[in-house]
């Protein structure tokens, strides 16, 4: 079920099977057909969620769900990413990977600069993915910002 009210209740109660819930609407988002007003609201509680998120596995499951969003639904020009662009430096590099693609999927040029400093990681992945990142913003034909 991709509902904010549903995401809220799931947190509310906060049960051992989580990240697994999480999952499923991961799994929704990539292979459901939900109505696209629904996943832009959605996606923008899960980002205040994720972004808040302390505990690793829920936090990873949360981004996989932005991920998903993004990636299969199509909805990164419609949500305000510059709260996880502020975050970035204190991401674990799994989530940060996310977070890199994510801001690349938006075609946001004012994330260039955001994103450069990673092509510097020491992580090979970080830098592919800040690479990749910047290639889809750089292919932005629209060239919003």
């Amino acid at each position: 079920m991709i509902d904010v009210a549903y995401l809220k209740g799931l947190f509310l109660n906060r049960r051992e099977d989580l990240h697994l819930r999480l999952g499923d609407i991961g799994d929704l988002l990539e292979y459901g057909n939900p109505n696209r007003n629904d996943v832009i609201t959605f996606t923008k509680y899960a980002l205040e969620l994720a972004i808040a998120e302390e505990n690793f596995d829920i936090k990873e499951s949360l981004f996989y769900l932005l991920m998903n969003a993004v990636t299969f639904q199509g909805v990164a020009r419609n949500v305000e990413w510059d709260p996880l662009a502020d975050v970035l430096p204190t991401l674990d590099d799994a989530i940060l990977d996310y977070a890199l693609t994510i801001l690349g999927c938006s075609k946001n040029r004012k994330f260039i600069k955001v994103i450069e400093p990673y092509l510097q990681s020491p992580n090979d992945s970080i830098r592919e993915t800040a690479e990749e990142a910047l290639e889809e913003i750089n292919d932005n034909v629209e060239g919003s910002s």
